[in-house]
This record gives C-alpha cells, sequence and structure tokens, in this order.
C-alpha cells in the first residue's frame, strides 16, 4: 500500500464516531443505520456520513433486505487489522475505561470467541493435541481434524485468503485465543447447540450445556 493510502486509512480511522461504530459491529452481525446511530449516540444523519466514508474505504459492506440497508464489517481481512490494532492500543498512554466483566470472560471478536474462556480454550487445545504450533503461526493437528470433524466444524474450508487457525492477540487478556476459518465455525457451532448464547452486542452468556461439552470435547474446566 502506497504511503498515502496508509495515510489516508489513518484519518479515516482517526475519528471516535467512526471507532464506535466498528466497534459496535466487531459482533460480525449487520445492523441498519438507526440500530447503530443509537449506539454510538448520535443522529440517523451524521451515522450515515460516517458509514459512507467507511464504505467508500471498503471497511464496510451493506446489504439491502426489503426496504432495510444493512451494514457490517467488510470481511475478515478488515477485522484482523481491526484485532491488530485494539491489540497495540494499549501501548498508547491514555486513560482506557475497565473492561466489563462479561466481555471480559467471554465475547465473540468479529466471528470467533474471545475473552478469558477463549484464551483459556486455546490452552486446552494446544495441550491436548488438537492444535500444534508450527513456524509463527498454528495448525490443526490429525487429531483435531478428527475432534473438529465430529462436531462438524470443516477444517479444510478455509478460502485462500484466510487462514484456518491463526493466533489473535485477545485485547483483555494481553495472551492469544484463535482467529481463522475453523474458529469462526466453531463458534457457529457453540450459538447453534447453545454452548453459548449471545445477550447483548458482543457479550456471549455460557450455558451450563457449554461448560459440560467445553468438558467432554476439550478437557476444559470452564468456571
Amino acid at each position: 500500500m502506497a504511503n498515502e493510502q496508509v495515510v489516508e486509512l489513518g484519518k479515516i480511522l482517526g475519528d471516535q464516531t467512526r471507532v464506535a461504530l466498528l466497534d459496535a459491529l466487531f459482533d460480525g452481525r449487520a445492523y441498519t443505520v438507526t440500530e447503530l446511530s443509537r449506539h454510538v449516540g448520535v443522529s440517523a444523519s451524521t451515522t450515515s456520513e460516517h458509514l459512507s466514508r467507511l464504505l467508500n474505504a471498503d471497511i464496510v459492506s451493506i446489504a439491502a433486505q426489503g426496504r432495510h440497508r444493512y451494514y457490517r464489517l467488510a470481511g475478515p481481512e478488515v477485522a484482523s487489522m481491526l484485532e491488530t490494532l485494539f491489540g497495540l492500543s494499549d501501548r498508547i498512554p491514555v486513560k482506557r475505561a475497565r473492561v466489563p466483566a462479561d466481555l471480559q470472560y467471554v465475547r465473540s471478536c468479529y466471528d470467533h470467541l474471545a475473552g478469558r474462556l477463549a484464551v483459556g480454550l486455546t490452552d486446552s487445545m494446544l495441550a491436548k493435541g488438537l492444535l500444534a504450533p508450527s513456524g509463527i503461526g498454528l495448525t490443526v493437528t490429525t487429531l483435531g481434524c478428527e475432534t473438529f470433524d465430529s462436531l462438524g466444524v470443516a477444517t479444510n474450508a478455509s478460502s485462500s485468503k484466510r487462514d484456518v487457525v491463526r493466533p489473535c492477540l485477545d485485547w483483555s487478556e494481553r495472551r492469544h485465543h484463535v482467529a481463522g476459518s475453523m474458529p469462526s465455525l466453531l463458534l457457529d457451532h457453540m450459538v447453534d447447540d447453545r454452548w453459548v448464547t449471545r445477550t447483548h452486542g458482543r457479550a456471549l452468556w455460557l450455558t451450563d450445556h457449554g461448560r459440560k461439552r467445553l468438558s467432554e470435547v476439550f478437557d476444559l474446566a470452564a468456571p
């Protein structure tokens, strides 16, 4: 990317309202202008202006359904960029708000699991031999493929632009959880099978069934 484009990207992201909009979209779901304006606390017209700027930069995408238009992050590449920026934000010497307890324990990070539970799950998958270090990244082992396949979670369905699994720095825990096509499908399975339920925004709630399944499948004793 040319220097001028990096500067322009910095200008686009250097606005509190636009960052708040991206944070709202970071749960991987799509929202209308009205829903997003309520979330960030500005008028719908102001929200539309900021979304247009993000849309023109291919940071968000838009889809029409009936008379409504829904906005979401443009894809996993954008989410990965934001994950990195959020992870680096602690280096900036400004006062940070305390992370809410529910978000710190378990939340979605775009389309995969994050928080203390996700970091513990990653540790368990490594200890159990489902994942293994590979260079500076991670790979799914044969045992891992068998385990994830038993859950209906494919480990060979990644697009050419996306890793099956990769480390992702957790911004509240300051350790890695995992991102990629497999963790995305794993979160889908956890939601569909009600291991976790969505509460508000990115926050998730771990169910008793989820605790049982995490223990059975991953040897993870979740509090």
